[in-house]
């Protein structure tokens, strides 16, 4: 019913044209043939310009009666730029809303972490002794996920590594040029990871993700240190977050993995928060907190132990 509608309005203005058209080159030879001139000009000009003026007349004149009887006419004419600017508004809004709703259903998040253990390989191993930890790996994260996650919404993992699409992909990971590269420097971790952001109904699937085990910091190492005034006031919840937030993004940089960048702090670093607080509230000039590595670092170790030190010195 649209479609003829819109069908309709273009005839009437085809029509309406044509009938504009054949009005102003009636008038305009009715003033040719009378001979008539307009400002001193010659008949054929003056037939001219009268047959586009009454062209002109009866277009205004027409444009008139329908902005008068026609609301809709007189919005699309002079609101259009401000519908449009509602429309945008209006469904911009709506993108967000829509985006709120879908990230606020979701069960795993692209990038999660999903098994909290890992798979060490090692360059001595056999391709067969390899693949067979793997599908061990493989098999103990399907278990895992589907209780986890199947009670949350989340389609249960379907298959198992016998299965030719499975077993093929459990290849790929051992075959992929990188994990191989790796190999070639030393032991090589491989955990599960999300590979996109999985919602209610959605199947459980993943990808197995590898890192080099190679040492990122080594025992003693300093990793960070904040900067305070002697005679203020230590706050060390905020000391802490600043350390372990630039010692995460160190050691991510040096290729550890974002699951296992994060301070594993000693037993003792809340009895020497309070002795530093007691040294730099009585000292004067400048101290430094010192995050140092506790051990040799590496993405097994699965976080960063450190120790706390309070020096004159910032390393």
């Amino acid at each position: 019913m649209e479609k003829l509608a819109g069908f309709l309005v273009i005839l009437t203005i085809a029509v309406g044209a044509g009938a504009i058209a054949y009005i102003g080159d009636r008038v305009g030879h009715q003033v040719g043939r009378k001979r008539l001139t307009l400002f001193g000009l010659r008949p054929k000009y003056t037939s001219t310009i009268v047959a586009v003026a009454t062209g002109v007349m009866i277009a205004l004149v027409v444009t008139g009666l329908v902005l008068l009887t026609t609301p809709l006419a007189r919005f699309a004419i002079f609101d259009l730029n401000t519908i449009n600017d509602k429309v945008n508004a209006l469904q911009a809004q709506a993108d967000q809303l829509e985006k709120q709703t879908h990230e606020s259903n979701v069960v795993i998040a692209r990038g999660q972490l999903l098994y909290n253990q890992f798979l060490m390989i090692t360059p001595q191993e056999t391709y067969a002794d390899r693949r067979a930890r793997l599908v061990e790996f493989f098999s103990a994260v399907v278990n895992s996920l589907n209780r986890r996650y199947a009670q949350s919404g989340l389609k249960p993992y379907v298959g198992k590594p016998a299965d030719p699409v499975i077993a093929k992909k459990i290849d790929a990971v051992l075959q992929d040029v990188r994990v191989q590269s790796f190999l070639l420097d030393g032991p090589v971790l491989l955990v599960a990871v999300a590979d996109e952001n999985l919602f209610p109904n959605d199947p459980i699937h993943f990808n197995i993700a590898a890192y080099p085990d190679k040492r990122i910091f080594t025992s003693g190492q300093s990793l960070s240190s904040v900067e305070v005034d002697g005679g203020t006031a230590i706050v060390p919840n905020i000391a802490y977050a600043q350390l372990a937030e630039a010692v995460a993004d160190t050691a991510i940089g040096l290729g550890m993995p974002a699951y296992f960048s994060n301070l594993v702090p000693a037993l003792t670093a809340d009895q020497f928060f309070r002795r530093a607080q007691a040294e730099v509230r009585t000292g004067r000039s400048r101290f430094y907190i010192i995050a140092r590595a506790a051990s040799d670092v590496y993405p097994h170790t699965g976080g960063v132990p450190v120790t706390f030190a309070l020096s004159r010195n910032p390393r």
